[in-house]
């Protein structure tokens, strides 16, 4: 069977999504396997949801296995949440399929050979050790080389086919033009056919769903409306008073040591939280070309977590069933027969001795005090109608 792969947050999961799953099933998928982020996102942010609700929707909307891109790699840059994903979907897939603005396989395929290249590594890793910013780097090197300016998604898919190069060579691969509202978008444009998943949140967030429903699958929409009503959808202002006192508190040397934290990021940040007094105070105050507020959300989040730099660079130990389909359970099934990643079905069953559950679980309960009804993930679990 053709089984297609996408990479994916679904925070929350649009009308833009479920047009790359239709599109997935013209072009051949019979099966379709998502590596979705779990409860934190590529930003460095807490997903609206958890992981499971936004899961169940997917399947509600198409997809037939739902596996984690856990923590820290769903909180990593494009590289390393591309790779991470990549590892986790070439035991599952056959086909890769994604958005990017470009649309153009070949030229996406030029680009990650040269990022992939040691030249290009070697210049990338001495400006950023200098203290550049990653990302405004990462593209002035591609714009040197004569490549044109990328999106958002541009930069993950990049990301994704050096990654496949190296880790799964066969996998084939289709794009999508990606249409619509940018991903940086914070506000409605009533003129795109598809919103930015930013935009609607700020919706949710506002007490504006009913806005948020022409522009949401009606299953996906049902399913969040469901967490809402519940108390579960995440409040991230309910972690900034802890999060500024930990970094004023804070030893900047010793939070240095952390992921996305050296390069004076830990200094700035701590200093900043010293001269601030709420979250979007400190974020302002720490902000500079270099230190982006993505670098700084996940040095943050990375800082509190504890996750060390060996962690990032390493490959996932495992994944976990987010959900499933019946085609999805059949798949599952098929892939445990010939090895690959251990998939954990039921989260009692994790191995507590991997520094990967370590760090997810400091993530997740920092994610369950941003949620107003503060469940633990084994009361969720329980909810999902994928796991009665």
């Amino acid at each position: 069977m053709a089984d297609f792969g996408i990479v994916c947050e679904f925070n929350p999961l649009h009308t833009g999504h479920k047009f790359l799953f239709d599109e997935a099933k013209k072009r051949g998928a019979e099966r379709i396997v998502c590596v979705m982020s779990g409860n934190t996102v590529q930003r460095g942010g807490f997903a609206m949801a958890d992981k499971y609700l936004r899961a169940e929707a997917a399947v509600w909307c198409g997809a037939d296995l739902v596996l984690e891109l856990p923590f820290p790699w769903s909180s990593g840059s494009a590289a390393y949440f591309s790779r991470a994903a990549v590892y986790i979907l070439r035991d599952f897939a056959d086909t890769l399929i994604f958005g990017s603005e470009i649309a153009d396989t070949e030229l996406l395929w030029q680009m990650a050979h040269t990022v992939s290249s040691a030249e290009f590594q070697e210049s990338f890793s001495a400006r950023t050790a200098a203290g550049e910013g990653a990302a405004a780097v990462y593209a002035e090197e591609l714009k040197k080389r004569g490549f044109p300016a990328l999106g958002s998604n541009d930069l993950l898919a990049v990301g994704y086919l050096a990654a496949l190069s190296g880790l799964a060579p066969d996998c084939k691969v289709e794009t999508v033009r990606r249409s619509g509202a940018s991903y940086t978008e914070r506000e409605i444009l009533q003129a795109a056919e598809f919103q930015s998943a930013g935009a609607l949140r700020r919706l949710w967030q506002s007490g504006r769903a009913e806005d948020a429903a022409r522009y949401m699958p009606p299953e996906s929409y049902a399913c969040f409306c469901r967490a809402r009503d519940a108390g579960e959808l995440t409040e991230p202002w309910r972690l900034d008073a802890a999060l500024l006192a930990l970094f004023r508190l804070a030893d900047a040397e010793e939070l240095s040591a952390f992921a996305e934290c050296g390069g004076g990021v830990a200094q700035r940040l701590c200093r900043a939280a010293a001269q601030t007094a709420d979250f979007p105070a400190w974020l302002e105050a720490a902000r500079t070309k270099c230190y982006t507020d993505a670098r700084l959300r996940r040095g943050i989040l990375f800082g509190a977590t504890e996750v060390t730099r060996d962690l990032l660079n390493s490959a996932p130990a495992y994944t976990t069933l987010l959900a499933a389909s019946g085609q999805g359970r059949a798949l599952l099934s098929e892939k445990r027969r010939s090895g690959g990643i251990p998939v954990v079905t039921k989260p009692a069953d994790a191995p507590k001795d991997s520094p990967q559950f370590a760090a997810g679980n400091r993530a997740d309960a920092l994610f369950t005090l941003a949620r107003r009804c503060g469940e633990s993930l084994a009361e969720q679990l329980k909810k999902s109608a994928f796991f009665s």
